[in-house]
């Protein structure tokens, strides 16, 4: 990929500029005055967003994650797309679907009004995805990057019949002490355990959800707005999703985290999931000739 004549045709001077990142993938840089991020085309994914007035970065990034072709980026926001979970069909394709593994084009930039700088990325099927899922699409992720992150995951369906699809904007949350952290807004909600002693039974849940052992829960029928409490580092993360019902909370713990390669032992002391999803029993039909949009903003306040 041309870094030169992308940033010659996509680049906004003094604002957004293409580089070479790590392991030779290109990547998206952003400074606009409002917050700085930066995206990767391979996966088409945020993996960074920090406004102009905060501390630390809303999102953890594993310093162990994978920067290569065919491999998942560890942190960030993935696109978990178009399945969430394991393979829904049992042949063996890859959790949570495969254009978290591809590289994506760059499609738009463009300077807002406000000075917030939007960026989309798309890509759609080839021969290659025809393989694993027989369906023709064309997929984009529009990213606002202002005084907050917008992230809006837009399928769009060019057959003459439907399909079906569950997605998760898989967000990794930065947080200084995921043992103080507290996801606030689910109470109440009922919730699939999937977590290794859970054996997916169905739960409501009780209180703020916390962290002090492993936690892979699906939550149902949620509300638009999620906080988490992060007092080790005097924040709120404020989380307002559309076109979303389920919510996935993950923390993968000690033992997880050690049997992951891409992830240091103890990195799960300062990341908290909080996904934005349509995922478990909440599946979306996208119509012939129309599109499905599933979007999140994501804000940080003082706590």
């Amino acid at each position: 990929m041309d870094i030169d004549a992308l940033n010659a045709e996509y680049g906004i001077p003094g604002t957004l500029r293409l580089i070479p990142g790590r392991g030779g993938l290109p990547m998206i840089e952003i400074e606009n005055g409002l917050a700085s991020a930066l995206f990767s085309l391979h996966a088409g994914q945020v993996l960074s967003y920090r406004p102009a007035d905060a501390a630390q970065d809303l999102l953890f990034l594993s310093e162990r994650a994978y920067f290569a072709p065919g491999k998942a980026i560890k942190g960030g926001v993935p696109i978990c797309w178009p399945w969430f979970g394991a393979d829904p069909e049992g042949r063996g394709r890859p959790a949570h679907g495969f254009v978290r593994s591809m590289p994506w084009g760059l499609l738009e930039t463009r300077a807002l009004e406000g000075g917030a700088t939007r960026v989309t990325l798309g890509i759609a099927d080839d021969e290659a995805t025809r393989a694993q899922w027989p369906h023709r699409f064309n997929l984009a992720v529009e990213v606002t990057v202002g005084d907050a992150l917008g992230v809006d995951l837009v399928t769009r369906n060019p057959e003459d019949e439907p399909f079906t699809i569950t997605q998760a904007l898989h967000t990794y949350l930065h947080v200084g002490d995921a043992t103080r952290a507290r996801v606030l807004g689910l109470e109440g909600c009922r919730y699939i355990d999937k977590s290794a002693n859970g054996k997916d039974a169905v739960i409501a849940q009780e209180g703020p959800v916390t962290f002090s052992g492993e936690v892979n829960r699906i939550y149902q029928s949620v509300p638009e707005v999620l906080v988490v409490e992060d007092p080790a580092l005097g924040r709120r993360l404020r989380i307002q999703g559309r076109n979303s019902a389920t919510c996935i909370v993950w923390n993968p713990w000690v033992e997880t985290a050690r049997a992951m390669a891409d992830l240091d032992d103890e990195d799960y002391r300062i990341m908290v999931c909080v996904e934005t999803a349509n995922a478990a029993d909440e599946v979306v039909a996208v119509p012939a000739g129309g599109e499905a949009r599933l979007a999140a903003e994501y804000r940080i306040e003082p706590l």
